[in-house]
């Protein structure tokens, strides 16, 4: 596979030879410039995977920079290095939704973490935990209102130091829901190589190694579960807090966890049943865009299923996906064989639901496609991907449209193999 190009913007001379060399190492094509017009230039002339913007020294904004990289390079993804960092430009990286931002100097294991992302489709990326300024970010605790009460946990962990562990540390969060202050595992992302996806998005890495086992955290006290980044974004109204954490609800997901110990140490069906637990919290909680957000969950659970070797399970998993996907990608099906105009999505959309953004809609719509494909199901499978390969914006995104291609390519592989066209077999 021919390298991906990387551009490097800096007028420092240390960190411009650092990310060059490491950029390299990590099987990036590295281009520097210490101009944005040449930035712009070489985006124009090859398929760019990423931006790294130095900010030092420069009169560009973290606006300024997203607002080119649109224009002449969609399909990027933008890394910003500072050495002045603040809360306000970390929430301005989230805003144009940066990749990272990495803090000068630069944290060696933060860098890396950043690489292994870039091969990682960016809608299915949780980008919070790499908007920081220490490695060890755990989210401020949320306060509870004094009439609260948290339940205590009837489940404990072993008071286990992580501090050397090869792959794992310890972060407390609160849950937003219960208010329950706990600690729980995760990786450290940065010891987790991904060398490639798989055609439904999977990180590919080696043996044993599944970049989603700790991503999600699941209060012991209520059973919300989440991805830990996001722990202190989530609000809900009283009403239907109240509601989650009464007892039908609650025994509801009780029984999805089967017992599991989620603050310690994790196995496959820990992974696996985490992601369903936040799907069905997500769901029950009426959280913002929460059907794309269950299909997202549930995508990721039958990747771990998959690793499990357990088909059936995922399956299932894909199932319930693909019903999540469809309802979100309903407001942007064609009319009369043409995008639907704005106005006209958002009549469509329901309080929930958030407008996606142009890359969401060709991510949200090619999997849709696929995990009708995976689940045999060839008739819908085909109509996704003739709705996504029609969108007017998809030749921006050069990647999306090459793992488009390739996809088609391996379905109609299959479909010859069974002797089938496309449009046939499989319900629809």
């Amino acid at each position: 596979m021919k390298p991906q190009q990387v551009i490097i913007l800096s007028r420092d001379p240390i960190y411009s030879v650092f990310l060059e060399m490491t950029v390299r190492e990590f099987g990036f094509k590295p281009k520097l410039t210490a101009v944005m017009d040449r930035v712009e230039q070489l985006s124009s002339v090859c398929a760019t995977c990423a931006w790294f913007i130095d900010l030092d020294n420069s009169s560009l904004s973290v606006e300024d920079v997203s607002f080119k990289a649109r224009q002449k390079a969609p399909d990027a993804k933008v890394v910003f290095l500072s050495s002045a960092f603040t809360q306000d430009l970390a929430v301005s990286c989230l805003k144009q939704r940066a990749l990272a931002l990495l803090v000068k100097p630069i944290v060696v294991h933060r860098l890396i973490q950043t690489l292994n992302l870039l091969r990682q489709e960016f809608e299915l990326i949780e980008r919070e935990d790499v908007i920081a300024q220490h490695a060890e970010r755990d989210n401020p605790p949320s306060k509870a209102p004094p009439s609260s009460k948290p339940e205590p946990s009837s489940k404990t962990t072993p008071q286990i130091s992580y501090e050397d562990h090869p792959y794992l540390r310890r972060v407390k969060l609160t849950c937003p829901v219960c208010w329950k202050v706990f600690e729980t595992l995760r990786f450290k992302m940065w010891t987790v190589p991904v060398s490639d996806t798989d055609t439904d998005f999977c990180p590919i890495c080696p043996d044993k190694v599944h970049p989603e086992l700790y991503t999600v955290s699941a209060c012991p006290s209520c059973y919300f579960a989440h991805y830990v980044g996001k722990y202190g974004q989530i609000k809900v109204s009283e009403e239907i807090r109240r509601a989650f954490v009464h007892s039908t609800l609650l025994d509801q997901r009780i029984q999805i966890t089967a017992n599991l110990n989620f603050l310690g140490e994790r196995s496959l069906l820990h992974g696996i049943k985490s992601f369903e637990l936040a799907a069905v919290g997500c769901q029950s909680l009426k959280l913002r865009g929460y059907v794309k957000l269950a299909g997202e969950f549930y995508l990721k659970c039958s990747w771990l299923c998959r690793r499990l070797g357990h088909s059936l399970n995922e399956q299932a998993a894909q199932e319930k996906a693909l019903e999540c996907f469809e309802k979100t990608y309903e407001p942007y099906l064609s009319e009369d064989g043409k995008f639907p105009a704005l106005s006209r999505i958002r009549q469509k959309l329901d309080a929930w639901s958030e407008l996606m953004s142009e890359r969401g809609i060709v991510v949200t719509g090619f999997l849709a496609g696929e995990l009708s494909r995976r689940l045999g199901l060839y008739k819908k499978a085909w109509r996704y991907f003739d709705e996504v390969m029609n969108l007017p914006f998809l030749h921006q995104y050069s990647s999306l449209m090459s793992h488009l291609h390739h996809t088609i390519r391996l379905f109609k592989e299959t479909c010859e193999k069974q002797e089938k066209t496309p449009h046939e077999g499989g319900a629809s």
